[in-house]
């Protein structure tokens, strides 16, 4: 009997070691570390006055994609909301600069209309 035993669990044993070894199971869900859904979040953030943290995402968004309107645009929100108002205009008149279509072009004018309310 101690035989079964000794092979029962040096064959669960085996079963583990193996299992350790495979692939790592814990992965980014594809969709999540996109811009669209970074400045998703920011958006959100900006809606509860949580400057900081948007901008945290702003900057993700930027760092995948440093030619995304959006993402220029909610910096500038974020900045301005946390009292860097110039920054904030900056921002703004960079993805200005970078607008290549209809969309984003009103997507910033809707901006510059935003950032208005945080202006001093």
């Amino acid at each position: 009997m101690s035989k079964v035993k000794f092979l029962w669990w040096g064959t669960a044993l085996a079963i583990l070691i193996v299992m350790a070894c495979g692939p790592n199971t814990i992965f980014l869900r594809q969709g999540l570390d996109t811009p669209a859904h970074h400045v998703a979040n920011g958006q959100a953030l900006i809606d509860r006055k949580k400057f900081i943290d948007a901008c945290r995402e702003f900057e993700r968004a930027r760092e995948l994609d440093p030619y995304y309107t959006d993402a220029y645009i909610g910096l500038g929100l974020s900045y301005a909301g946390s009292g860097d108002y110039p920054k904030g205009l900056e921002m703004m008149r960079l993805a200005e600069a970078m607008a290549d279509n209809d969309q984003e072009r009103e997507n910033v004018q809707q901006g510059y209309e935003r950032l208005k309310r945080f202006k001093p």
